[in-house]
């Protein structure tokens, strides 16, 4: 019980904080700390994060950061993407799963210490960016919530930041919003998946008080820190993972 309420903390802190980042390290405490199987995994922590972050997004959206006629667009694509990416994961064993999983997790890490570029703060919300890279990221974004899981948040604050040209804050809130779509349409194809036994249930509910509590502290604790910390723990997390799938 104790694990599951520490590692929903850690979820849903980094949810609310960074609007993503905390679906990626979702998957492996379900896995390799709570006991459940790679699939089961994916399914459980889609729903548990989908709804995370619709309560995170709640908190952002009080603030007016939240975007969302940008969130729906770029939602829309990702609702897509996240339907094709749980159908192809039906066919890719556990090891695979896995192993694509720590992969994407070290890209991720390495993207979040290289990526500098500081949003424009004009006032306005959004830019008019080229709409069909916007769609695509959203696909993107939504394959991945699909085959692994994971809600996306990486891809979606980049792109809002670089390509919409948003604000870090609103790009937090509008990111938040759109993971809450993606997963939850994702979630639909694994929910004979879902599970909610005593040792998941600690879990779900402390990354549900966390997210709405983080998405809250969101505009009071500066980023840069924050995700640089994180990324540096991605790495260390990927490299564990890729060692279990190579030595098991």
């Amino acid at each position: 019980m104790i694990a599951g309420t520490l590692s929903g903390l850690a979820t849903g802190a980094l949810l609310g904080l960074l609007g993503g980042g905390g679906s990626i390290i979702a998957v492996p405490l379900l896995v390799y700390l709570l006991g459940l199987a790679p699939k089961a995994a994916v399914g459980t922590s889609l729903i548990i994060v989908g709804i995370a972050s619709l309560l995170a997004a709640w908190s952002h959206y009080r603030k007016d950061t939240v975007v969302i006629s940008t969130a729906l667009t770029f939602g829309a694509c990702g609702g897509l993407g996240s339907f094709t990416g749980a159908q192809i994961a039906r066919h890719i064993p556990d090891a695979i799963q896995m192993t694509m999983f720590a992969v994407v997790m070290a890209v991720v890490a390495l993207l979040m210490l290289r990526h500098k570029t500081p949003p424009l703060e004009d006032g306005s919300k959004e830019k008019k960016a080229v709409l069909p890279l916007i769609l695509a990221a959203g696909f993107a974004a939504g394959t991945l919530t699909g085959i692994l899981g994971v809600g996306g948040g990486f891809i979606i604050v980049p792109v809002l930041t670089m390509l919409v040209r948003m604000p870090i804050r609103n790009a937090i809130g509008t990111s938040l919003l759109i993971i809450g779509i993606n997963s939850l349409i994702g979630a639909l194809s694994y929910a004979s998946q879902f599970r909610l036994n005593y040792a998941v249930l600690p879990f779900a509910l402390s990354t549900l008080t966390a997210a709405a509590v983080a998405g809250r502290l969101a505009h009071h604790i500066p980023q840069g820190r924050l995700k640089t910390f994180f990324a540096l723990s991605l790495l260390v997390l990927s490299a564990w993972m890729l060692s279990r799938q190579i030595f098991p």
